[in-house]
């Protein structure tokens, strides 16, 4: 829903579920960690629905649909880092249109950031490796103390971008980023079809895109 016409210095992304389809990588080493530990393996769609809030939270989720509590496996986090950290590319994709979006901005004279509560290490070594860019200001998950929907990631990136709250646009698939981004109080556009699969309340995005790709003409057009 918008809110008024709006312009924007800088657009700052959300990665997973946003930009990348990690979450067949995601799954992969969950059901690893759970399975050497003698606990169920969840489905792909059980997984997209842990992810959000980053890799602790999603791998104490794990732990609970499988019934373990997460204080009686206090090595799991470290485990699940360890293999996803060996091959985090696998099963990774770049949205369709993503990369398109991310040039035609950059070309515009926009200043794009990421914030995102995968680990910044991992988080770098994606955009080179996929590649994804070019980003201006990156911030992980580790980046600061909080993590979204905190609203000082977002704003932290921001400010490394130097521009105002009122001058951003936050682009994101999930209840996480719409908490994050009204937290902040900077305008968010929503990109369906990521890893949110229940209905958010009292959501009202500026801008709601069917697919990342649309971005463009939406704020041209907004």
């Amino acid at each position: 829903m918008k809110e008024g016409r709006r312009t924007f210095e800088a657009i700052i992304f959300d990665l997973d579920g946003t930009l990348i389809d990690s979450a067949p990588g995601l799954h992969a080493a969950i059901g690893e960690m759970l399975a050497e530990r003698g606990l169920p393996e969840p489905d792909l769609e059980t997984v997209i629905g842990h992810i959000g809030r980053g890799a602790p939270t999603l791998v104490e989720r794990s732990l609970r649909w499988a019934g373990a509590d997460p204080t009686d496996h206090p090595d799991a986090y470290a485990r699940f880092r360890d293999l996803y950290g060996a091959d985090p590319l696998s099963g990774t994709t770049v949205y369709p249109g993503a990369r398109e979006v991310l040039a035609t901005l950059h070309n515009a004279g926009f200043r794009l950031g990421l914030c995102t509560n995968k680990g910044e290490a991992p988080t770098r070594d994606l955009l080179a490796t996929l590649p994804l860019g070019p980003f201006d200001a990156v911030a992980g998950g580790d980046s600061l103390p909080e993590r979204k929907p905190d609203p000082a990631p977002l704003l932290h990136v921001a400010e490394m971008l130097s521009t105002a709250p009122q001058d951003v646009l936050y682009v994101g698939d999930s209840e996480t980023d719409w908490e994050t981004a009204r937290a902040a109080e900077i305008v968010y556009a929503h990109v369906e079809g990521g890893y949110q699969r229940r209905p958010i309340a009292d959501f009202s995005p500026y801008l709601t895109l069917e697919r990342i790709g649309d971005l463009p003409a939406a704020i041209k057009d907004s």
